[in-house]
């Protein structure tokens, strides 16, 4: 004979199955994922999507000081065309919705997620920059409802936006490419790619460390 908490325990995972059904959510349990070999986390995925990302968001930053300033300017803390902090921001995407289903239903906690998620990793990006390294790169404090200086409302709802619009478009994409290529070039690959970061790292922290004048440029494009 069933007890009362297995009856209730059955009741609700019937209802929940229903919800999910009808595409609604009521819960993160709840959230409409795939599930299935195609979607687990790999090695080769997170160095893969931390170096893409990386190298977008350095030609992001480029970019924007390109045409702010009108010269290039290396926005990494790196000698290599990467900026680590995108490619940071990637792999958490990549670890908290590499599964997201990309319907309708799922916007909502997805962007309340990733907004979270991504303000937070901002604001300790902030900390640890100022902190750690001794630069400030960015301030909120003139903003609209900052957050301990690193971080705002505004910023973390325009973060929801784009961190959803890239879990349901460009994320997928970005796996699918990587799951085409031959798995024994990736696992050389991403190697490779390891070896190579992980000393640039050293060389350009020691860099930073020994000449002031770099975190001065990287802060003050337009001089």
């Amino acid at each position: 004979m069933k007890s009362k908490k297995d009856v209730v325990k059955n009741e609700y995972h019937e209802k929940a199955l229903a919800l999910r059904k009808s595409n609604k959510i009521i819960s993160i349990k709840m959230f409409d994922k795939y599930d299935d070999e195609n979607t687990k986390i790999t090695f080769t995925n997170i160095v893969f999507v931390f170096f893409i990302c990386a190298v977008i968001g350095f030609l992001v930053e480029t970019a924007f000081v390109f045409l702010a300033y009108g010269k290039f300017v290396n926005r990494g803390m790196t000698y290599g065309p990467y900026c680590t902090i995108y490619g940071v921001g990637g792999v958490i995407l990549y670890l908290f919705f590499h599964n997201v289903k990309p319907k309708k239903a799922n916007i909502p906690y997805t962007f309340i997620s990733t907004a979270l998620v991504m303000g937070a990793f901002e604001l300790v990006s902030g900390l640890i920059l100022k902190h750690v390294f001794g630069i400030e790169m960015w301030n909120y404090d003139k903003e609209f409802l900052p957050i301990l200086h690193y971080t705002s409302v505004p910023v973390m709802i325009g973060w929801g936006i784009l961190a959803t619009l890239y879990v349901f478009f460009v994320q997928p994409l970005l796996l699918k490419i990587i799951s085409l290529l031959p798995k024994n070039i990736t696992k050389r690959l991403a190697i490779i790619i390891i070896i190579i970061y992980t000393l640039d790292l050293g060389f350009s922290t020691l860099n930073i460390y020994t000449n002031p004048e770099v975190l001065y440029k990287l802060v003050n494009p337009d001089i």
